[in-house]
């Protein structure tokens, strides 16, 4: 009688379902949806949630049978895998292929199943996304099958919940937790991969008109190391290319671009011309970008040049400081950098420049 009274409440559901009426859902598990980006893939849970109500140390083993259970209405034996959630198909969606738990799964939308065990859980991707619990479960919809390790911890978790943890800049793990387990899954993407192929599209499109999205293109390449060739011709678009412009910011985008390559010669002839538009506060990033490069004999020429057309204010001292400071110099850097103190507008800026001259007195470099 109670299996005949469950499933005409099953069914009952599936009508309320079907009439569209804006209603709390069934058995007061509130729907829920979890949605974050790793690099541009969106990874998106649709999924109910259920709370133990009183069932703590029941849940797991009862509630949640382990193994498989006879709830399938296809095969009525031991078929039907736990339905990670309450009501319709828990659902996972990626927006790009990615890979779970290290298998590679499409971009598409998934059923979130599970057959739970004390020491480990099968989790299962289904491409029937759309059913009703599990009860439709069937095997040959698989996507992925991968067993991972269930987790114990002490605090009680009332409504069952999926969050993302460990997120890191090609990964994040994705965690149910209800009472007092916690189901972890890896997912991984190939971000570089994917942003260099909506990249492509993109600079192809209206978009690639415009000279900021090109150069927002080879930024990402170059902070990245990746892509250098492509990176250089998006670089060039975007200083002559159609409505290209050369600017202080273009050019020296350009000039990063053959830095990179070891093409010097090339970027310097390209900071020439960018540094007739260049404020000082660019000549001495510059500087300080050439000192980085241990090239610290055209880092005091770009300095003296700096001089020259912007005179003798703090930014200009500031990177002399750092440059005869590279050069061994410290005599000259402090200097240049007690010039920069009595010009220095801020209080944090002068805290700065004390500290800078401390260890410049103790002939230690400030780079």
């Amino acid at each position: 009688m109670k299996t005949v009274h469950s499933v005409l409440i099953f069914l009952f559901s599936i009508y309320a379902a079907q009439a569209q009426m804006d209603l709390p859902p069934v058995g007061g598990n509130p729907r829920a949806i979890l949605s974050e980006e790793v690099g541009i893939t969106g990874i998106t849970l649709t999924y109910s949630r259920p709370d133990v109500s009183g069932r703590e140390g029941k849940i797991w083993g009862t509630l949640v049978p382990f193994g498989f259970s006879t709830f399938s209405f296809i095969t009525n034996g031991n078929t039907a895998p736990w339905r990670a959630g309450a009501n319709e198909n828990t659902t996972i969606r990626f927006e790009h292929d990615v890979l779970v738990e290290g298998r590679p799964v499409p971009a598409g939308t998934y059923g979130i199943h599970m057959a739970v065990w004390p020491d480990s859980v099968l989790l299962i991707l289904s491409g029937q996304h759309d059913a009703w619990g599990s009860f439709y479960y069937e095997e040959k919809n698989d996507v992925l099958r991968v067993i991972v390790k269930p987790l114990k911890h002490d605090q009680h978790v009332e409504w069952l919940k999926y969050e993302f943890i460990d997120h890191k800049p090609n990964s994040c793990t994705v965690a149910l937790l209800w009472e007092k387990w916690i189901i972890p899954f890896k997912i991984e993407v190939d971000v570089e991969n994917i942003v260099l192929t909506r990249l492509r599209e993109q600079v192809t499109s209206q978009k690639g008109f415009n000279s900021n999205n090109l150069i927002q293109a080879a930024q990402y390449c170059l902070n990245n190391n990746i892509n250098l060739d492509e990176a250089l011709l998006w670089s060039q678009r975007a200083v002559g290319g159609f409505q290209g412009q050369r600017s202080y910011f273009s050019l020296r985008n350009l000039a990063a671009v053959f830095e990179k390559l070891n093409r010097m010669t090339e970027a310097d002839s390209v900071m020439t011309e960018a540094l007739t538009m260049a404020t000082a506060a660019q000549y001495t990033s510059y500087s300080r970008t050439l000192i980085s490069q241990k090239r610290t004999g055209r880092a005091l020429d770009i300095q003296q040049a700096s001089l020259q057309k912007h005179g003798d204010i703090y930014l200009v001292n500031l990177g002399f400081m750092f440059v005869y400071s590279a050069r061994g110099d410290f005599e000259n850097a402090l200097k240049y950098g007690q010039k920069a103190l009595t010009q220095a507008a801020s209080p944090g800026a002068r805290a700065q420049l004390e500290s800078n001259l401390s260890r410049l007195r103790e002939n230690k470099d400030i780079n």
